[in-house]
């Protein structure tokens, strides 16, 4: 008499079992994406911002919200041309003089003079209009783009620890890779 034994590395011709499934997609797909995520970030944070020559700048406060909430990357661009500016950029600017202090806000208003244009400047969270008018001197740069919450990492980080941090997240990286490959490889000489 014959009996069938069905053991967990059974399973129908052309059908992968279960776990199988569950491995792949929590091996590949997940750590995959999570690599994506982490390798578009950095690229929008440090290889991109370093080729072109523009400046990542932390924002602070809940001016620009809901558009760049507090705690944003923004990366910001220098201008050359400040006749290029118009209503609805978004620029970062040192409004007093005496004072470092950047502040990113939406051109609401501009006005062009013989001596070059001005520009009024508001918060999309503020009601009212800052009490600040601009001139080219003041503009320190066109907002391109921002990483929510990627502010609150980089505050967090000194110069000498985000060198680190992007070495070790390169590096990790790369190991990834080499264990995708090995991995690749194991399976297909099991599979021959």
């Amino acid at each position: 008499m014959s009996h069938d034994v069905i053991t967990p590395g059974r399973h129908r011709a052309g059908s992968a079992p279960r776990s199988s499934v569950a491995r792949t997609v929590l091996t590949r797909v997940v750590p995959g994406g999570l690599l994506v995520v982490l390798v578009v970030t950095l690229a929008a944070l440090v290889v991109v911002p370093r080729l072109l020559g523009w400046a990542p700048l932390t924002v602070l406060s809940g001016s620009m919200e809901p558009t760049i909430p507090t705690g944003s990357q923004v990366v910001v661009s220098r201008v050359d041309d400040v006749t290029s500016l118009e209503v609805g950029d978004v620029i970062t600017v040192m409004p007093y003089p005496d004072n470092a202090t950047l502040v990113t806000h939406r051109i609401i208003e501009r006005t062009d003079s013989i001596g070059g244009p001005t520009f009024t400047t508001q918060g999309d969270a503020n009601d009212v209009a800052d009490p600040w008018e601009l001139t080219e001197t003041q503009i320190r740069g066109e907002v391109r783009y921002w990483v929510p919450g990627a502010g609150y990492v980089a505050t967090l980080l000194s110069g000498h620890t985000k060198a680190l941090g992007t070495l070790v997240i390169a590096l990790s990286l790369f190991g990834y890779a080499a264990l995708q490959v090995v991995s690749a490889v194991r399976e297909r000489r099991e599979g021959r």
